[in-house]
């Protein structure tokens, strides 16, 4: 389950509550107006919570992922004089997140050289060290490229010796 559908679950439930002991305490009018409210209110939420999922979320409101070291960068976009988009594969989430720096020309810099390094060099991807790291002297996003991956190996060299494994019935 999605941290968004349980945050809304939890919503609908909170809400409900507060309907159902709002609704005996009035008349059939006012029961069916509660009703009526709790409905386009849940209504308004998810659509208006699906909606912001879209959209790229600023890195200083990130306080769950607080101790990320490393992000690796899959995408940037940069919008000179508003902001720099980025799409990070965080360590431990199974989809990419879009977030969104303030825009900086030194980071922006920073991160269009990363880039350039990793392109001329091997291509091995653009990381991003502690994202959401958050200290009193406001220091820019260190972008890197990666190390140059580890070549395959040489046809002389040997592999390491395969170990098969015989379950107890297998064995003779």
């Amino acid at each position: 389950m999605t941290g968004f559908l349980l945050a809304f679950l939890v919503l609908v439930f909170l809400l409900g509550a507060f309907a159902y002991l709002a609704m005996p305490a009035g008349s059939r009018l006012r029961r069916g107006l509660v009703s009526g409210a709790f409905a386009v209110l849940l209504a308004i939420l998810f659509f208006g919570y699906s909606d912001m999922l879209g959209r790229p979320k600023a890195m200083r409101l990130e306080v769950l992922r607080g101790s990320v070291t490393d992000a690796r960068v899959i995408g940037s976009y940069l919008k000179e004089g508003e902001g720099i988009y980025l799409w990070l594969e965080l360590p431990g989430t199974a989809e990419p997140r879009y977030y969104r720096l303030p825009w900086d020309e030194k980071t922006a810099g920073a991160l269009q050289e990363a880039v350039e390094r990793n392109q001329s060099r091997h291509g091995g991807g653009v990381m991003m060290g502690h994202p959401f790291a958050r200290g009193w002297d406001e220091e820019a996003p260190k972008f890197y490229a990666l190390p140059q991956p580890k070549l395959p190996d040489k046809a002389g060299e040997r592999p390491p010796a395969l170990t098969l494994y015989q379950a107890p019935e297998q064995r003779s």
